[in-house]
């Protein structure tokens, strides 16, 4: 009998970052994520889900932008990110995927996406930066960031 190579998927995770009144920023200064350690778990893949809620009146297609940070055990990691959930200026982390305002934004609209990060290495995070022209909105419970860990199997 043959065998399938199947996905095993961890448990949904939330990921720790700040982004009630997240200034909107043209210069790369956003928010980064705690960094989540890999190293043992070792996913291949990372299913990330993004949350956002737009603040008053938001400029028309704009941008809410995904990057990634890496690091490994000795703290070297993208942009010189820190560990924990920080403001960070993106300079070199490369970009998952943009969220857009679309034409026609109204206050408090919400942007949902889901974004696939492969080979994340032994620890990883992400930096959200937004040019929407007006902060997020000031409610915490408005943003959610999951993710679900994904390593194939053979079954």
């Amino acid at each position: 009998m043959s065998n399938e190579i199947k996905s095993k998927f961890g448990a949904s995770t939330a990921l720790s970052i700040t982004l009630a009144s997240l200034a909107s920023s043209t210069t790369g200064a956003g928010r980064q994520s705690a960094m989540v350690d890999n190293s043992t778990s070792r996913f291949g893949l990372v299913h990330l889900f993004v949350k956002v809620t737009l603040g008053t009146s938001p400029t028309a297609n704009k941008t809410v932008q995904i990057y990634l940070l890496k690091g490994e055990s000795s703290g070297l990691r993208t942009d010189a990110a820190g560990s924990g959930d920080a403001a960070l200026t993106v300079k070199n982390a490369p970009l998952v995927g943009v969220m857009t305002t679309g034409s026609s934004p109204g206050s408090g609209d919400v942007l949902q996406r889901h974004f696939t990060i492969r080979e994340p290495g032994p620890e990883w995070g992400i930096v959200i930066v937004h040019d929407t022209g007006a902060a997020l909105s000031s409610n915490a419970a408005n943003h959610a960031i999951r993710y679900v860990g994904d390593n194939l199997e053979v079954q």
